[in-house]
């Protein structure tokens, strides 16, 4: 018995940059059809899991607009669609922190919310970065890095003073606090 649902028709229903909105018509296995089922494609990001030469990590304290909160996070950025993930950490690491290296693993992809949206998580392990430049963020981008300990940030997730399911999942992933 196939398990999946079948597409049977997709309706874009609003579109930009930053987000596209469908609504598919699918049959499940069972042989029922939904005809209003909802599904977001956001740009694929890439999160990074990056070290200094102590071992010390590189996290962001950085405001959402959406939920207009200061969080705390890691660099991240858009995949650009022909751009490897690796490249692409290289780049928004530098963009965001101004630090750079060479020793860069891509460790694998997360789903943030796969029930309704086909957005992808690269997650990338950096490790012995060093500050290379200066930054200058976007007007969008309200970011401040801070160098913290593996213990501190033990403590902060501890505390439950992170908030962000994708910066906890690539923390996991990345296997630094083990």
């Amino acid at each position: 018995m196939n398990k999946n649902w079948k597409l049977l028709e997709r309706k874009k229903v609003y579109g930009s940059k930053f987000v596209n909105v469908y609504e598919d018509k699918i049959e499940l296995p069972n042989g029922s059809v939904i005809d209003d089922y909802t599904v977001i494609e956001k740009p694929s990001i890439v999160i990074i899991v990056a070290t200094d030469e102590k071992g010390d990590v590189i996290i962001l304290h950085e405001y959402k607009y959406a939920v207009g909160k200061t969080l705390l996070t890691l660099p991240a950025g858009h995949k650009k669609k022909e751009e490897m993930p690796i490249d692409t950490a290289k780049r928004e690491l530098l963009e965001e922190t101004g630090f750079s290296g060479d020793n860069f693993e891509e460790l694998g992809i997360l789903y943030d919310y796969p029930t309704k949206d086909i957005h992808k998580v690269y997650v990338v392990r950096a490790t012995n970065v060093v500050q290379k430049e200066h930054t200058e963020h976007e007007e969008t981008e309200g970011i401040h890095y801070q160098l913290i300990t593996k213990e501190e940030l033990k403590k902060q997730i501890k505390n439950k003073e992170w908030k962000t399911s994708s910066a906890l999942a690539a923390i996991t992933l990345s296997g630094i606090l083990f």
